[in-house]
C-alpha cells in the first residue's frame, strides 16, 4: 500500500510505499505531491495507485495506451540528441493536429494527419513527416520497453541521376556570377550538399590550403572526412585565400555583402537555397534545362563512376551513409561503357 509522510515547514505531503499484485510488486520511491492539502494529496495518491495496479495487471502497454500522442512528441523532443530544427517544426504541426489523439491507435492518428494536412504535398515531404512521427512514437515506446511501431513508407522517386557533359559543365560554371563560380566549382568537383559547401571554413577543419585538402562536414549523416582537393578547386580558392591574407579560420564563401551565408539547417524556420536565383539565371544563360543545384551532386558522383572510381570510395568521399544510396549511379557506368564501345570502328 502507499502511504503519506509530511515533510518541511510547509507540511507538504509525500507519497511512498509498495503496490503488489500476486508475486508482482512495484516499489515507489518517495516523491512530493506538491501540496499541503490532505484531500488533494489523497486524491493524487489514489489515482497513482490505480495507475500502478493497472500496470501490474496489463503491463507497460496499458500505461502507454492511457496517454496521448503528445506524450510521445514530448519524449522525442527531450531525448539525449534533439531533432533538427526542421523536424521540430514538423513535430509542432503534428502535435497541433493529432497531439490529443490516444496512443492506443497511432496509425489511425497518422492517417488523420495525412488527410487533414498532407493532401497536395509531394510524396517525399509526406514521407519525412511519417518518418518523424514514427521516430517520436518509437522513442516513447522504447522508454516503456514496448516493441517499435512500423508505418509503411510512402514511396517516392529518389533515383534521379542528372549530369552534364564536360563541355556543358564548364559553360554553366562560366555563366554564374563571378562570386558564385568558386562555390559551383566546388560542387562540380567535390559534390557536397549546398549548405556543406557554404559553411566551409579555412584551416584544418575545412579548406586546408597548406595540405591541399578539404574536410567536408556532411552533417546530415554525421560523417566528417578530409579529401584531397581537386586542382580546379585549388585554382579558384587560392586567389581568395591569398587576397584575405592566407587565413586559418573564418568562412571560405561570403555573400555580396561580405558576410557568411546563413546556415539554414540550424534556422528555426528553414529557408530556401540562397543561390537558387543565381543558379536559375546561369542555367538560362548557358541554355541548360532540368538541372537543379542539388544535381551538381549527381553530376559529381556520375563522373566519378565514369572515371572508374569504385562506389565505396564515392560513398566515403561524398558522405553518403550507406552503399545503397550510391548504387543508383552504377547504371551510369553501363551507359558510359556502351558509348565507349559504340565509338569503336
Amino acid at each position: 500500500m502507499l502511504s503519506f509522510r509530511i515533510r518541511g515547514k510547509n507540511g507538504i505531503y509525500y507519497i511512498r510505499g509498495t503496490i503488489a499484485l500476486g508475486r508482482k510488486r512495484i516499489t515507489v520511491k518517495e516523491f512530493s505531491t506538491g501540496t499541503s492539502d490532505r484531500d488533494a494529496a489523497s486524491h493524487l495518491m489514489a489515482e497513482y495507485e490505480t495507475k500502478l495496479r493497472h500496470q501490474l495487471m496489463f503491463g507497460p502497454a496499458a500505461i502507454v495506451a492511457q496517454g496521448k500522442i503528445a506524450d510521445a512528441f514530448e519524449s522525442y523532443l527531450t531525448k539525449a540528441k534533439p531533432p533538427c530544427p526542421s523536424d521540430v517544426l514538423r513535430i509542432g504541426k503534428l502535435n497541433g493536429l493529432i497531439g490529443d489523439f490516444s496512443l492506443r491507435e497511432p496509425k489511425q492518428a497518422w492517417e488523420h494527419f495525412r488527410r487533414a494536412y498532407l493532401t497536395g504535398h509531394d510524396p517525399a515531404g509526406q514521407d519525412r513527416y511519417r518518418s518523424v512521427f514514427q521516430a517520436a512514437i518509437n522513442v516513447h515506446y522504447d522508454l516503456h520497453d514496448l516493441p517499435p511501431l512500423r508505418i509503411k513508407a510512402i514511396p517516392f522517386d529518389n533515383e534521379r541521376v542528372r549530369f552534364l557533359s564536360r563541355e556543358d559543365r564548364d559553360r554553366l560554371i562560366e555563366a554564374y556570377s563571378p562570386h558564385i563560380q568558386p562555390i559551383i566549382t566546388l560542387l562540380a568537383f567535390h559534390g557536397p550538399r549546398i549548405q556543406t559547401a557554404l559553411q566551409l571554413v579555412w584551416g584544418v577543419e575545412g579548406v586546408d590550403m597548406e595540405q591541399g585538402s578539404i574536410r567536408l562536414n556532411h552533417s546530415k549523416n554525421a560523417v566528417i572526412r578530409s579529401v584531397p582537393m581537386h586542382p580546379r578547386v585549388m585554382d579558384v580558392l587560392r586567389p581568395i585565400w591569398e587576397k584575405r591574407g592566407q587565413p586559418t579560420k573564418g568562412h571560405v564563401f561570403l555573400n555580396r555583402l561580405g558576410k557568411p551565408y546563413s546556415d539554414t539547417r540550424k534556422a528555426k524556420i528553414p529557408g530556401g537555397n540562397p543561390i537558387r536565383n543565381q543558379h536559375a539565371s546561369a542555367c538560362r544563360r548557358a541554355e541548360i534545362e532540368d538541372f537543379t543545384v542539388h544535381d551538381w551532386r549527381h553530376h559529381w558522383a556520375s563522373h566519378c563512376v565514369m572515371a572508374g572510381i569504385d562506389l565505396i570510395t564515392i560513398m566515403n568521399m561524398g558522405g553518403w551513409k550507406s552503399l545503397r544510396m550510391v548504387q543508383r549511379y552504377s547504371s551510369v557506368s553501363v551507359d558510359h561503357m556502351r558509348e565507349a564501345i559504340n565509338k569503336l570502328n
